[in-house]
């Protein structure tokens, strides 16, 4: 399943850094959600993750939202290229 992560550019340092999203990974099931959500929080940046088909809702989000509890390896979302200095 094709989900959507928002988050800040702190947040992205953060992940690149580590190396991963750490569990739970929260996201979106569309883009216009996401949208939504990055307007609302004022976190500008959406990532496209690639999440297992089974990975369950998030409660409270009228089934538009899912929960991955296992870490999200970054690399995944820039197919494996990660340039530059990320501070």
């Amino acid at each position: 399943m094709i989900a959507y992560h928002v988050t800040s550019i702190k947040k992205l340092r953060k992940y690149l850094e580590a190396g991963q999203i750490k569990a739970p990974v929260r996201a979106w099931k569309d883009i216009s959600g996401a949208e939504r959500f990055s307007k609302q929080t004022g976190r500008g940046i959406i990532l496209r993750l690639k999440l297992p088909d089974d990975t369950p809702p998030l409660e409270g989000h009228q089934g538009q939202a899912v929960i991955a509890w296992e870490p999200y390896p970054i690399h995944k979302v820039f197919n494996g290229q990660i340039m530059g200095n990320t501070r």
